[in-house]
């Protein structure tokens, strides 16, 4: 049963894997999507995204049962086993399974960190400067045409380009 258990871990693993693949793919397509302001494919993106982002919670409940199983096999309490501890109770091609895993999501996931961070400041620095140029639309300086006897402007006033109240 105990070897069981260890196999479906370690598919579930591979399957959490790809699925991770496929959201760092995603995440490095919208880092260019940003940049080229395509902002419905940038919707179409995260959409599917947000679709992988709940496979991967399947996926985690399954191996959090999957490991809640295994502490039971093996008589542990603690059911919040990490894959350092799962790793002791397998068998030699399983631990290095496991290792491998280990190594591989670790690196798959700070790289998705990595470009999620530079996603989230190009988006930061897009909506600066769409503040930037609303600010500036919303805030010229509107001279009038009328001048006075000695040929100089009379009066000089300040008009919002946009006139909404909120």
């Amino acid at each position: 049963m105990k070897q069981e258990l260890m196999n479906k871990l370690i598919e579930l693993l591979e399957h959490e894997y790809r699925v991770y693949e496929n959201i760092l793919r995603m995440s490095k397509d919208k880092t260019n999507i940003i940049v080229e302001g395509k902002v419905k494919e940038l919707e179409n993106v995260v959409k599917l995204e947000q679709a992988l982002v709940l496979q991967i919670s399947r996926i985690d409940k399954q191996r959090e049962e999957v490991v809640e199983q295994l502490s039971k096999e093996v008589n542990l309490k603690d059911n919040n086993l990490n894959i350092s501890e799962i790793i002791q109770y397998g068998d030699r091609e399983q631990k290095q399974q496991l290792e491998e895993y280990r190594g591989k999501m670790g690196k798959l996931i700070a790289e998705l960190a990595h470009t999620n961070q530079i996603n989230s400041k190009l988006i930061e620095n897009s909506l600066e400067y769409i503040d930037f140029s609303l600010n500036l639309m919303a805030n010229a300086d509107v001279t009038s045409n009328n001048y006075g006897n000695k040929g100089s402007s009379t009066e000089r006033s300040r008009k919002n380009l946009f006139d909404i109240k909120l």
